[in-house]
């Protein structure tokens, strides 16, 4: 099985969910949410970290060989 689906596959999901956090995020920030505006930040900080990490693992996985 490892030979058909590879630990990158699956941080092509990791990248969607850092990038809906950092859509949240911003949504959250440009319509005034209750959220304290720090919680929004912090989320926009972890999805904007998370997401770079994960396409570069992606990057690495799929495209440098």
């Amino acid at each position: 099985m490892s030979d058909f689906i590879r630990p990158e596959f699956f941080d092509i999901f990791g990248a969607l969910a850092f990038a809906f956090f950092i859509c949240v995020s911003l949504w959250g920030l440009k319509f005034n949410e209750p959220l304290p505006r720090w919680i929004l930040k912090v989320i926009l900080i972890i999805g904007v970290l998370g997401l770079s990490v994960d396409i570069f693992w992606v990057y690495k996985g799929f495209f440098v060989k």
